[in-house]
């Protein structure tokens, strides 16, 4: 369900989404967004509302400090970085206020000289394979499951890749089938829709080679097979839990209690 913050994108309530032993996710308990450093009075009035009692960020260092959300008092915020380095552009806070999205996308977009898909499966295989992210995602997992009131807010940057997989693993773990899945993950695009097109027009009003171009979507949006590949991976594995014991030394027992924690 879409949360209608006005400065926080990429906003939604992970609730209502059915596991496959009936139980469903309970509502106002389990939120994914992008970054906060922007937000509105207004906002925080809503989060307010959702008993908003902790803020899982995702993102480096360097970019947390760039642009470091808004504090919102009685919130514990705390830090996962789920990569070490993106060895990327950090776009600050000033450059938001003095950018456009599409001109920010775009200049994204261009850093990659039209190979950026290529980077984006790489990153993925990296976040839903390797020892660090996995464990971090444990980290994760543990907030989580300890968390038995009120709702959590787990984010990175545009809410979308590093929070992507978080919700794809999370989800997962909770029961939940493919494609159900695959679809809130596919929500992403709703929201970066209009920024997308806009970033298209501009690339090509300024004579932007048409593969930086057709890259935008790729890049700034999300893919079915970037989600694909994350359920492929865990599919290696017999089960689900066979999974989760191997790559992130989560046993069935601690299963069990996230499940009772976020099911209903």
């Amino acid at each position: 369900m879409k949360l209608e913050l006005e400065s926080v994108s990429n906003a939604r309530d992970l609730g209502g989404l059915v596991a496959r032993d009936g139980r469903k996710i309970k509502r106002a308990r389990i939120l994914r967004t992008a970054n906060m450093s922007r937000l509105s009075a207004r906002d925080i009035c809503i989060l307010r509302e959702y008993d908003l009692k902790l803020v899982l960020d995702f993102r480096t260092r360097t970019v947390m400090d760039a642009n470091p959300n808004v504090q919102i008092d009685g919130v514990e915020y705390v830090h996962i970085p789920i990569v070490k380095d993106l060895n990327s552009r950090v776009t600050s806070k000033d450059d938001y206020e003095k950018r456009s999205m599409a001109d920010i996308l775009l200049g994204f977009s261009a850093d990659f000289g039209g190979n950026g898909v290529s980077w984006m499966r790489e990153f993925y295989k990296n976040l839903y394979s390797s020892d660090y992210s996995l464990s971090q995602y444990k980290i994760f997992f543990d907030y989580l499951k300890n968390n038995t009131q009120g709702s959590v807010i787990f984010h990175c940057t545009a809410g979308k890749d590093r929070t992507g997989v978080g919700a794809i693993l999370l989800l997962s773990a909770l029961g939940i089938d493919k494609e159900q899945i695959i679809n809130d993950y596919l929500l992403t695009n709703e929201s970066t829709r209009a920024d997308i097109a806009e970033a298209e027009a501009l690339g090509r009003a300024r004579g932007v080679d048409e593969k930086i171009i057709d890259d935008i979507a790729k890049i700034n949006g999300v893919m079915r097979e970037y989600a694909q590949s994350v359920l492929d991976f865990i599919d290696t594995y017999p089960t689900p839990e066979a999974f989760f014991k191997d790559k992130m030394g989560i046993d069935e027992a601690y299963l069990a209690e996230l499940r009772n924690n976020y099911l209903e």
